[in-house]
């Protein structure tokens, strides 16, 4: 006689299958923004009682000393810290759900910030390069956030050994549009079609990304494509209606 089966420990469904999988990494991102929230208060904390202090100290020293010029570095450290605990804040904090009119300018410069302060890779140069007219979308800050800084992270990974991730933003009658291109060496043409598939990825991780961000762009009655050929990088244009806008 057989043993019987094991059941699963996810509500008894099959771990291997997409629709698990995609649970579990949504309720792994859930979490994950949760620590994100409690480290970046942690941190505030003593960061503050910190940078007062050096303050108080560049008062008593000569401008232009050795001990004064250390501490300056030691100041100008404690505020990038600062600058990413609030830029971690800001996308951690930010309600999903919460649909309104936003500005695609914002939620460009929040996410571009945001990779820029975590920018482990010197190698890779963020540009932005956006339109003087008000883009203004009716939708979530925090999703279409998620969106920009999905596309920005894979743009970064196919850069291993550096380059250029530029991203623009401009408005095309009734349409906000941003793009995100990178200089790597394309996406290869097998997996072309199939980059918005849940699972797609060519970088290891989930391949969540990007489908969760196709997936999004049409909630907001837009779109998300992609245009590439091999040697000449990428390109991920965001197509989303104005608020108010011809559509």
């Amino acid at each position: 006689m057989q043993p019987a089966a094991a059941a699963s420990p996810f509500f008894g469904a099959d771990p291997a299958t997409p629709e698990t999988e995609a649970l579990l990494e949504a309720a792994r991102l859930s979490t994950l923004g949760e620590l994100v929230r409690g480290v970046a208060h942690e941190i505030n904390n003593p960061l503050f009682g910190m940078l007062g202090l050096v303050d108080l100290l560049l008062v008593d020293l000569e401008p232009g000393s050795p001990d004064h010029d250390r501490l300056l570095l030691v100041k100008q450290s404690g505020l990038e810290i600062k600058q990413l605990s609030h830029a971690l804040l800001r996308f951690a904090q930010a309600e999903p759900d919460d649909i309104r009119v936003v500005s695609l300018h914002r939620v460009a410069e929040e996410a571009v910030e945001l990779v820029r302060c975590t920018n482990a890779d010197k190698n890779v140069e963020l540009r932005e390069d956006y339109c003087r007219e008000p883009l203004e979308v009716r939708g979530s800050h925090a999703r279409l956030g998620q969106v920009f800084l999905s596309l920005l992270v894979n743009a970064r990974q196919a850069l291993p050994a550096g380059g250029v991730v530029t991203v623009r933003l401009e408005r095309d009658r009734g349409w906000a549009v941003a793009t995100v291109t990178d200089t790597g060496d394309g996406v290869d043409p097998s997996i072309r079609t199939h980059l918005f598939e849940p699972f797609t990825t060519t970088k290891g991780g989930t391949g969540l990304g990007l489908s969760a961000s196709h997936e999004i762009a049409g909630a907001h009655g837009g779109d998300l494509t992609a245009v590439s050929s091999v040697g000449t990088g990428a390109t991920f244009v965001l197509k989303l209606p104005l608020a108010g806008g011809a559509q």
